[in-house]
């Protein structure tokens, strides 16, 4: 299987890639997501769900936790040997398949083969074709299932940009809207706009858009992490982020944005 600069990266950092994002943004992060997934799952007891891009199956235990039979795809072959480890110290291997395919090209799968679809962790992103690869994503869901996609938003990455003075990579942002993820591997970054366009042509019909977060995007990390160790201000930022995330005013300028689709 072809390798691409991106699961070379995600192979050399597998091992630390889970306890790399346990901080407290990462746990808002986490938070936000969930809290939007949870109203999306299937309604079958036992529903198969595809994890699009699951690398080390974080989001398949947590759905293997509440009884869906998952189905976790990665095209990294040593973050698929840890999610196999994780899965099986949580004694969740029995409800998870781990599958190495790459997320534009998944013909191991049929079409219309799963109830849920989801893809985050930014694999869309991450790869060199996302119209192909949410085509693929539609293409094995299920008529009426949701189909759930996370990617970066274009212009945190270009505010980010600026406020670091890199103001040619900006300008090279704007033009293509691709940038580099710790200038490893490029990445694609999207407006809403566009992720809408992008579902439209791929026969999924938008059903909500949340940006991840909305308030503190302009943030510094390392400050936003220390406000948050605060229990009182995690309790209500993630409030007022679960109450506005899916302002249209607001989602745009996130650093994460997920829409959230039905296959028509």
């Amino acid at each position: 299987m072809k390798r691409t600069k991106s699961s070379i990266f995600h192979d050399g950092v597998a091992e630390q890639y889970e306890s790399s994002y346990d901080s407290p943004y990462w746990n808002l992060y986490d938070e936000i997501t969930w809290n939007c997934m949870i109203r999306h799952l299937p309604r079958k007891k036992g529903a198969l769900v595809l994890d699009a891009g699951g690398g080390t199956g974080h989001w398949s235990r947590q759905l293997a936790k509440l009884g869906f039979r998952v189905v976790c795809a990665d095209l990294s072959e040593k973050m698929l040997v840890e999610a196999r480890k994780k899965a099986k110290n949580e004694k969740l291997d029995a409800r998870i398949e781990f599958v190495q395919a790459s997320i534009t090209d998944m013909r191991c799968f049929g079409n219309a083969s799963f109830d849920m679809v989801i893809a985050q962790g930014d694999p869309v992103g991450f790869c060199d074709d996302p119209d192909k690869a949410v085509w693929e994503l539609s293409r094995v869901a299920k008529k009426g299932a949701y189909v759930c996609v996370s990617v970066d938003g274009f212009y945190s990455a270009l505010s980010g940009l600026l406020a670091a003075r890199e103001y040619g990579k900006a300008q090279a942002l704007v033009r293509t809207h691709m940038t580099e993820f710790h200038d490893s591997f490029p990445v694609h970054t999207f407006t809403v706009s566009e992720l809408k366009e992008l579902f439209g042509n791929n026969r999924l019909e938008v059903e909500e858009i949340i940006g991840k977060p909305v308030f503190s995007f302009d943030m510094p990390q390392k400050q936003l992490d220390k406000l948050l160790s605060d229990k009182a201000f995690h309790k209500r930022l993630l409030q007022m982020e679960l109450r506005f995330n899916s302002e249209p005013s607001l989602v745009g300028m996130s650093r994460h944005i997920e829409a959230i689709g039905r296959k028509i």
